[in-house]
């Protein structure tokens, strides 16, 4: 069941562990730590990023663009962090694409830093995000595309309620390359 419908996102949810933030440029420096801290991961999932992506100038400008997403509605970006640790970012989900009706679907995607895997942070995170989001906007179907290697992926997306729909082929470059990708969606029950 998807929370209660809201007008806007908040500036951050909560679940039992977490907090799931909506930042702004102030958060530069957090982010920049979390995504340094976990480039040589995330560089395999990810399309190759330009020189200056790893700058606090650059994060600053992706945060504000992030910013005006949410109060607009056509996407969000929370950052998680733990309850014991509010300041620093252990992960991230990001829903963007955005399609309007009729579609009305958008396409979820998060990393979370190694030392945080297999602890039941992203399930709980992903949980909590694919419910707030139909509360804000109107979204009836979550898509999800993972590299057919990435099983820890497949196992977490089936966990919250994702179904494979089949391959998408060709359809996002990983580090320069056209990849094949597995397709998931979640079909968002009616408030």
């Amino acid at each position: 069941m998807i929370a209660k419908r809201e007008e806007r996102f908040r500036k951050f949810y909560t679940t039992d562990r977490l907090y799931l933030k909506i930042l702004d440029e102030s958060d530069a420096p957090a982010v920049l730590a979390f995504l340094n801290a976990g480039a040589n991961t995330f560089d395999t999932y990810e399309s190759k990023k330009p020189a200056d992506f790893y700058t606090t100038t650059t994060q600053r400008r992706l945060l504000h663009a992030e910013f005006h997403m949410a109060s607009q509605k056509s996407g969000v970006r929370f950052w998680i962090c733990r309850k014991d640790t509010p300041k620093e970012i252990i992960g991230t989900i990001s829903f963007s694409f955005y399609k309007t009706a009729p579609f009305q679907t958008i396409m979820v995607g998060y990393k979370l830093l190694p030392d945080y895997w297999h602890q039941g942070y992203a399930s709980e995170a992903l949980t909590a995000a694919i419910h707030i989001v139909p509360s804000v906007m109107h979204v009836a179907r979550i898509e999800a595309y993972v590299l057919p290697e990435n099983r820890a992926s497949q196992t977490l997306l089936s966990r919250v309620g994702f179904r494979l729909e089949g391959t998408a082929y060709q359809c996002l470059e990983v580090q320069g390359v056209r990849r094949d990708h597995l397709l998931y969606s979640y079909i968002v029950p009616s408030i």
